[in-house]
């Protein structure tokens, strides 16, 4: 197995990052030399277009509600244009049924054929195994997905790699679970397993409460040594958005505290994502899904521009607090990015949006510490800084700034507030 640990501070790791950089000289009178990585770097604003993305949705292949076939269709009726299917690798297909949720004869009888080698914790791949089109018939881009469940959980991309149901035992999801040769399985072995296949993973939803029986939060030192140990190569993000909107300031100021200690040598992309078990309910059983996904900005709809985009972190993650159904909802009004400007003579960042109240910008959160307990609080450490508002952002002399700066873009509806997240740009003071 490869050694992917320990990359921080590396030669590579710094050679990444000036090869993404935007340098800029001060002006007479600011403080230090400051470089800019940016994140829309090579983007042309002019030519590019944005595409519609959910990364985490689920079937009857787990523990979803609906087939393969009606996701993919409700996806591509609703204007998505890029899609994985994250089904968990130790659900047996057809929970729902198991669990006397759905009548017998509502079960998905795929896949037909020679089962995958590692059934049933196999990817939903390709589609048409699974009674489903193929994404090229659809015009869309789709991702070979899984969702590692065992301990927290892992969405895996462009990888067929899972945990054995057979080998966890009545444990599941915290104990128990071997590999072939009897070794215990954690979460630093599965993200290499991904990074040696090939693949690119995401941490899911990290403010899920304790009180469900399958989820154990995490503390902020248990990600950020995550982070630490594991390369960008593979470990490229997590979740800050999700079906459970009470969770948010967890999320989100995880991201930030994360950002302060790892930008701008180590970015940390943040996506959207719905987390789709059922069309009309909450990943909690909340009634009504939140509106939430990602936008890739992207010069041509491929399936090698999704990946690439999604390792620079080319694409804006959104949310809603609007409860929709997609088979009958149409899109909320959420702002639209149309242009991200760097000037390096005047030292700004200028965002062009539609659609949008307010652009804030956010860096480092007032302290590092944690100011409640993670177990039982949803704001257990505090979030970034708001530095600024406005479209433009004197990032060498605005006060506040520090390795990284991001924005956030708000609009209020009709009593819904929808938001836009930019993914960092990383700040270097020589």
């Amino acid at each position: 197995m490869k050694s992917h640990y320990k990359y921080l501070g590396s030669s590579l790791a710094m050679a990444m990052l000036f090869l993404r950089a935007v340098s800029a000289q001060p002006a007479a009178g600011t403080r230090n030399p400051i470089t800019l990585s940016n994140p829309y770097q090579n983007v042309n604003w002019s030519t590019f277009k944005t595409y519609k993305a959910n990364l985490h949705t689920h079937t009857l292949q787990s523990d979803g509600w609906h087939s393969t076939k009606e996701v993919v269709e409700t996806y591509h009726k609703a204007g998505y244009a890029i899609l994985a299917i994250t089904d968990h690798d130790w659900n047996w297909p057809n929970a729902r049924v198991t669990w006397g949720h759905h009548p017998a004869e509502q079960a998905s009888p795929y896949p037909i054929g020679p089962l995958p080698p590692n059934y049933p914790a196999n990817p939903t791949w390709p589609w048409s195994a699974y009674g489903a089109p193929t994404p090229e018939s659809l015009g869309m881009v789709g991702i070979q997905g899984n969702e590692l469940t065992f301990r927290h959980h892992i969405n895996s991309y462009f990888s067929d790699y899972g945990v054995w149901y057979e080998r966890t035992g009545n444990k599941a999801p915290y104990g128990g679970i071997t590999d072939s040769n009897g070794k215990e399985i954690w979460e630093d072995d599965q993200l290499l397993a991904i990074g040696d296949k090939g693949g690119l993973a995401i941490i899911n939803h990290p403010g899920i409460p304790s009180s469900n029986s399958w989820w154990e939060r995490k503390s902020l030192d248990w990600y950020n040594e995550r982070f630490q140990k594991h390369s960008p190569d593979y470990l490229i993000g997590i979740e800050i958005t999700n079906n459970s909107i009470e969770t948010e300031k967890y999320d989100e100021a995880l991201w930030d505290q994360l950002l302060q200690r790892h930008m701008p040598a180590r970015p940390i992309w943040g996506f959207g994502a719905d987390d789709m078990h059922t069309f009309t309910r909450g990943l909690q059983g909340h009634d009504g899904k939140k509106d939430t996904f990602s936008m890739f900005i992207l010069d041509k709809l491929t399936l090698e521009a999704v990946r690439e985009a999604m390792e620079k972190g080319q694409f804006y993650a959104c949310k809603s607090t609007r409860k929709i159904d997609p088979r009958k909802d149409g899109p909320g009004l959420f702002p639209a990015i149309s242009g991200i400007a760097i000037d390096e003579a005047k030292g700004t960042i200028t965002i062009t949006a539609s659609n949008y109240d307010n652009i804030r910008w956010i860096s480092a959160p007032a302290s590092t510490e944690p100011v409640a307990d993670y177990v039982t609080s949803d704001a257990p450490w505090p979030g970034g800084t708001v530095v600024h508002e406005g479209e433009v952002l004197q990032y060498r002399t605005t006060a506040g700034i520090k390795k990284y700066v991001r924005a956030e873009l708000l609009k209020v509806d009709q009593g819904h507030t929808y938001r836009v997240f930019t993914n960092p740009f990383g700040i270097i003071t020589d």
